[in-house]
């Protein structure tokens, strides 16, 4: 019986092992943003104060590299639309790069343009200052052209990982650390924020850790922390009963 648990034991320390592997233990202080150089999915949880969106499960942004391009898609919640209310963009991020990024190939004919400096001079109200935009030509609130998945490229020669465009604008607002913002209308009829227009972000802890910038668990993670919890369930389970009386 000895041996039968601790063969369990030992299994459930492979287990343990891939989890941290793929990043569902915790993160030192100094962990990067994205587990991945070539894929990264951020979850846009928080909107500016004058939003009143609050937070929540607002959309993704996935980034995903072949070469030296990024190819970036943003997916919003049910209800929510990229759109262009004046701020330098309907895209902010902040690239690690120096700037000179290529920003082009959107997916929609009604969204075109970027900026890319080498200083972090574009403005994106409560979420502070980034050096990125995309989309500095969108459709308005009142738009039926506006849609709420929109696809882009981003390229640099020297772009070899995800992370160097994930960085935490600076200077920093007062709503949060960003990472990625996106300005949209709230077209629900009802819940916080329904009917206003506002940005949404990706946010990220100071210092990058603790799986900040919003990153979104992995499916492959999310099985492997059901399988763990069902077998540590199961060696309850069987202690129990095999309990001397």
């Amino acid at each position: 019986m000895t041996t039968h648990f601790s063969s369990i034991r030992l299994g459930l320390a492979g287990l343990l092992t891939a989890a941290c592997t793929l990043g569902l233990a915790p993160r030192p202080a100094s962990a990067d943003f994205c587990a991945s150089t070539t894929s990264c999915l951020l979850g846009l949880t928080q909107g500016n104060a004058g939003s009143q969106f609050g937070t929540g499960n607002f959309g993704t942004v996935d980034l995903e590299r072949t070469g030296s391009t990024v190819a970036v898609t943003v997916d919003l919640a049910n209800g929510f639309f990229i759109i262009g209310t004046g701020f330098p963009g309907a895209v902010g991020f902040a690239d690690s790069l120096g700037g000179g990024l290529t920003i082009n190939n959107f997916s929609s004919a009604f969204y075109s343009g970027g900026l890319s400096d080498a200083t972090n001079d574009l403005h994106f109200d409560g979420f502070g200052f980034s050096n990125d935009a995309a989309t500095t030509t969108a459709p308005s609130a009142g738009s039926a052209s506006a849609v709420n998945v929109l696809s882009f490229d981003i390229f640099k020669t020297g772009l070899s990982d995800v992370e160097q465009l994930v960085n935490l604008f600076n200077p920093a607002g007062g709503d949060g650390p960003a990472t990625f913002v996106v300005d949209a209308i709230n077209r629900n009829t009802s819940g916080p924020g329904a009917g206003l227009t506002g940005l949404i972000a990706a946010v990220g802890e100071t210092g990058g850790g603790g799986g900040g910038g919003g990153q979104v668990p992995e499916p492959d993670t999310l099985v492997l922390l059901g399988t763990m919890l069902v077998a540590l369930g199961g060696i309850g389970s069987l202690t129990r009963r095999r309990r001397p009386t």
